[in-house]
């Protein structure tokens, strides 16, 4: 097996990576055999660990950016939720009617459901936190609650607690998981 020369997580030499770290990777030329040594300020590693290392920054990068979408969709949806008695006068005039509209509410439902599905699932395999687990469950029953129990049954007024509360847990949850899923050197 031979030995290749990383250069940084992202291929740089001296790279700082915008989650907080930075660090470089150097093997001697015609070294052979997986191994992973600290020198000084030096780290020799194999061409494997870097490969796998590699694959792992870019999981942890695709986590990151689900979990910014996430949080916009929550974020989304809580504004939707608590503006949407103050500007329904004005959607008509806006050519934006449609927003006043359920199926506007369960799509915004729906994204968030799948941001928090697809996002805070990977990442709870890298880290294994079981309150980000508990949290996002909790955060989603609570919005799945106020879209399918407390609007269609007791009205909009019993929504607003349920889905305002799951969709902020769902935000705090996805900035968790974003933290727990930086590269780690």
């Amino acid at each position: 097996m031979n030995q290749t020369k990383s250069s940084g997580c992202c291929g740089e030499k001296g790279h700082k990576h915008s989650h907080g770290h930075s660090h470089e990777r150097k093997v001697p030329a015609g070294a052979t055999g997986a191994f992973s040594v600290v020198l000084g300020d030096e780290v020799l590693v194999s061409a494997e660990e870097s490969k796998a290392h590699q694959e792992h920054h870019k999981k942890v990068q695709t986590t990151l950016l689900l979990d910014n979408l996430g949080i916009f969709a929550s974020t989304l949806c809580l504004i939707h939720c608590m503006a949407m008695p103050f500007i329904i006068a004005f959607l008509p005039f806006l050519g934006l009617q449609f927003l006043e509209g359920e199926l506007a509410h369960r799509v915004i439902a729906l994204f968030v459901f799948a941001f928090a599905i697809f996002a805070i699932g990977p990442g709870y395999m890298q880290h294994r936190r079981k309150q980000v687990l508990f949290a996002t469950i909790f955060g989603l029953l609570l919005v799945a609650a106020a879209l399918l129990v407390a609007g269609p049954i007791f009205g909009e007024q019993y929504e607003l607690p349920f889905i305002t509360t799951g969709n902020l847990i769902l935000v705090i949850t996805h900035l968790r998981n974003r933290k727990l899923c930086q590269c780690a050197h």
